[in-house]
């Protein structure tokens, strides 16, 4: 015999299904707890239950007083995304700072620690002045020792991996996350030629296949340098698909 599903999850998927749907548009408010109570009939305590998961899993904020608001990007839609360069690719060149096998990864990496890795620190330049300052962990199996131990004439990683490992990282699964900070250290302001207070995008990316990690990249790009253009790619769904 199958377990009744709990009336919060029920609640729950189904304010879910409305906030992937285009029910709501972005920053817009929310349900008040008033509104839930009435709408499903239950308890306050069931209802701010509901809130607060829905907060923790990214689909709303909620602010004290002013009641709950839904996030800036749906969950659940997919959306293109791309770089956008303010610059001609053609002018960048990435120099291999170092290149060792003894680094540590780093905790976000998602490598288990005794799990062999290649270890890279690369600088990205456009007609010479410095951009970005990056930290990349490779499964060791991608790169054969021969292939790195003239660091400086490397361009491109991937074009190694291609040839080596007869695998192509840019096709493979990733998940890539954007933060704003500052210098993280006066190592990396020194390469990229500003103060320890300046502002930067922290980007990190982890490359898959299957369930093993590829590659571990944390960089810090000077923000004129980045850009995104972010195209969705929801369908609208009629009313009765989202009661």
């Amino acid at each position: 015999m199958s377990r009744k599903e709990p009336i919060y999850q029920t609640i729950l998927n189904a304010l879910i299904l409305e906030l992937n749907s285009n029910r709501f548009k972005k920053n817009a408010p929310f349900y008040s707890e008033k509104e839930l109570r009435e709408k499903y009939q239950v308890s306050s305590t069931t209802v701010v239950r509901v809130l607060n998961m829905l907060a923790d899993q990214g689909y709303i904020h909620r602010i004290q007083g002013k009641g709950s608001f839904v996030s800036k990007f749906n969950r659940g839609t997919a959306v293109k995304i791309t770089d956008t360069h303010a610059y001609d690719l053609d002018d960048e060149q990435v120099a291999v700072l170092v290149v060792n096998e003894t680094t540590p990864v780093k905790a976000r990496s998602k490598f288990e620690t005794t799990t062999p890795v290649w270890y890279f620190e690369r600088l990205r330049e456009i007609q010479q002045v410095p951009f970005e300052y990056s930290q990349s962990w490779y499964l060791k199996s991608l790169l054969p020792p021969a292939s790195v131990s003239r660091p400086r004439l490397i361009h491109s990683l991937y074009a190694l991996i291609r040839k080596h490992a007869q695998l192509d990282l840019a096709q493979q699964p990733f998940e890539q996350e954007y933060a704003v900070t500052v210098v993280p250290n006066q190592r990396v302001a020194d390469y990229l030629h500003v103060t320890l207070d300046a502002p930067v995008v922290k980007v990190e990316r982890w490359v898959f296949r299957e369930d093993q990690i590829l590659e571990y990249t944390l960089s810090y790009l000077l923000p004129n340098y980045f850009g995104l253009h972010l195209t969705s790619t929801a369908q609208p769904r009629v009313a009765s698909e989202i009661r």
